[in-house]
């Protein structure tokens, strides 16, 4: 326990270092430092004891900051517990549905079972989304399907696949730590799904190989 008061850099570390959104954002660069000062100004000055100058907080905030660029990387505050594992597929077609038509929605899973095609398939109240590969018989089953009831098609993407263990790191964490990696290198997000051990992001295809590299230098 900390006996003594603290001084401004040892409650602006202390704060900062033991939140994890805000370290993440100030190791990507993406920081508004006013704004963060204001956000901590209460826990600051109750760690303190004392009304403290927004002024001096952001001054603060900015070498805590700074330090961290000076880090190594072994050396900065962990924001992931665990190694993820990831994957990459390109050539991805991205099939919207409308769920008034489950009778043929049906029939066209089951033609997908049927030839053992890879998909990811994710549904919503009133929307189903499948994603799968941009093969010749996949068009086919499209153009089919097409025949029947409207559904929207987007080619030209990628998907990345992350599994985490939901012993080890929140998906909410992780879905907010890819999103800031790919607004910072503004890399479009086309879709996004995820559950407690596994997320998939949806970019385009030009951008698929760029994203991958720079979530897996942070996660895996």
């Amino acid at each position: 326990m900390h006996s003594q008061p603290f001084s401004v850099p040892e409650a602006i570390r202390e704060v900062l270092a033991n939140n994890r959104i805000y370290l993440q954002a100030l190791e990507l660069g993406i920081t508004n430092f006013t704004a963060l000062a204001e956000r901590i100004k209460p826990d600051i000055e109750k760690l303190i004891g004392t009304k403290v100058n927004l002024n001096t907080i952001v001054v603060a905030i900015k070498r805590f900051a700074d330090a961290l660029e000076e880090k190594p990387e072994s050396k900065r505050p962990s924001t992931m517990t665990s190694k993820a594992k990831m994957s990459l597929t390109g050539s991805i077609i991205d099939l919207d549905f409308q769920k008034d038509r489950d009778d043929v929605l049906a029939d066209i899973l089951d033609e997908f079972l049927e030839n053992d095609n890879q998909y990811s398939l994710f549904q919503t109240e009133n929307h189903l989304r499948l994603l799968t590969e941009d093969a010749d018989e996949i068009r086919n089953l499209v153009a089919e399907a097409s025949e029947k009831f409207e559904g929207k098609i987007r080619e030209g993407l990628s998907k990345i696949s992350i599994v985490i263990s939901p012993d080890e790191q929140s998906p909410y964490y992780l879905l907010s730590l890819i999103s800031n990696i790919l607004y910072k290198h503004q890399i479009p997000i086309h879709s996004a799904f995820f559950t407690p051990t596994e997320m998939v992001v949806v970019v385009n295809d030009k951008d698929g190989a760029k994203a991958y590299d720079l979530v897996r230098m942070e996660i895996a």
